[in-house]
């Protein structure tokens, strides 16, 4: 029992010193200290696998709405499927005349879109897999096939998220622990996003303009960078434990290309962890606002 909790002391130790070694000044804002505990084999026993779809789209893009319906078709048969919607390239870019002058492109977005050499429109990743060399995003007729052959069972983390909203100080703060169920043998990072619902703009729906299209799942900011934050010093992590912390963002001011207000009541949080080798997304979870 010493043996443990000494182990227990060092690593959280540890995870802390990365906390204020790290040079990106945005950690300091948002994350919190890394608590580290033993894992609960009974937690475990429930965790299911859940997919990550990253959709890129576009409101001048005419068969990104066909990609839409697609994606809420196979999310309504599977709820084990969590959508992120990022909107990019120039068919993504506002006008200066409604419907088309909303701007729901961010930096985030603009860079995921760069790294993972998504081109044209409507493409997804699907737990950012490669489609093949330095290539991943996967064209929709793909969409179905490759969510139905992921292993569901090979469950190697859980991700429980719980978010609290201070609408005094324009502040979301997200509390999400990682368990890691299995061994995971490269670094990883845990990554949160901020999206919302119910955006009422124009769409190029199959050549043919659309008024006022619901758009959802929009990308609005991150929490902790682009590509989330570390959970020790080096990012490794060890099986059956636990490793906890919480980001928070302020929502009050406009976010960069954006003045679209956050209604918080359409908002949710989006975790998810990622294999800083691989890219791929190991485990994710959402919280709705």
């Amino acid at each position: 029992m010493k043996k443990l909790t000494l182990l227990l002391t060092t690593l959280l130790l540890l995870s802390q010193a990365c906390n204020k070694i790290d040079t990106t000044q945005e950690l300091f804002r948002t994350i919190g200290e890394v608590e580290v505990t033993p894992y609960d084999p009974e937690y475990a026993k429930t965790v299911i696998q859940k997919i990550y779809v990253e959709e890129f789209t576009g409101h001048r893009c005419v068969y990104c709405p066909a990609g839409a319906r697609e994606l809420k078709d196979i999310m309504a048969e599977d709820p084990a499927i969590i959508l992120t919607a990022i909107h990019c390239s120039s068919l993504a870019d506002p006008l200066s005349t409604p419907p088309f002058d909303r701007n729901y492109k961010t930096p985030m977005g603009n860079i995921i879109e760069y790294d993972f050499n998504i081109k044209g429109l409507p493409k997804a990743t699907i737990n950012r897999m490669e489609v093949k060399t330095n290539e991943w995003g996967f064209d929709r007729n793909k969409w179905r096939s490759v969510i139905a052959g992921i292993d569901r069972k090979n469950v190697k983390a859980g991700i429980q998220l719980q978010c609290h909203v201070d609408e005094g100080t324009q502040e979301i703060a997200a509390s999400v622990a990682v368990t890691i169920i299995k061994d995971l043998p490269n670094p990883v990072q845990i990554c949160l996003v901020l999206q919302q619902d119910a955006f009422i703009s124009g769409q190029v729906d199959n050549g043919v303009p659309i008024p006022d299209y619901e758009h959802n799942h929009v990308l609005r900011a991150g929490l902790n960078g682009n590509y989330g934050t570390k959970l020790t010093p080096n990012g490794l992590v060890n099986t059956h434990y636990k490793y906890a912390t919480t980001c928070k963002i302020a929502y009050g001011n406009s976010f960069p290309y954006s003045n679209l207000p956050i209604e918080i009541s359409n908002c949710s949080i989006v975790a998810y962890l990622i294999d800083m080798v691989t890219k791929e997304v190991v485990q994710v979870e959402q919280f709705e606002l």
